[in-house]
């Protein structure tokens, strides 16, 4: 246990807080640093296309009619994954009530 007047650091004088930085840190740091990133983040927004940040359409299916057929199937080609098939059974007419 430490006494009253006791610190929690070693009496080491060559214990050494923090690392340097690394060299390229150091060069980001200089003037010239500062002006060799500015130049190159130029060159990148005058290279690069601009991102497309226009908002999804969204489109409510509350004002339209219910589907009332048994099988609805909605295949799109540009994107597989979100092609979805519908079976209701219970809104087939030649079903046989049970």
């Amino acid at each position: 246990m430490l006494e009253d007047d006791e610190d929690y650091t070693d009496e080491d004088a060559d214990v050494v807080g923090h690392a340097e930085p690394a060299p390229i840190e150091r060069f980001r740091r200089t003037s010239v640093g500062a002006a060799l990133a500015a130049g190159l983040l130029g060159l990148r927004d005058a290279l690069e296309p601009p991102k497309d940040e226009t908002p999804a359409i969204v489109e409510d299916w509350a004002g339209r009619e219910p589907f009332n057929d048994p099988i609805v199937l909605r295949l799109d080609p540009d994107h597989p994954e979100d092609s979805i098939v519908m079976v209701r059974p219970y809104l087939d007419p030649g079903r046989p009530k049970p």
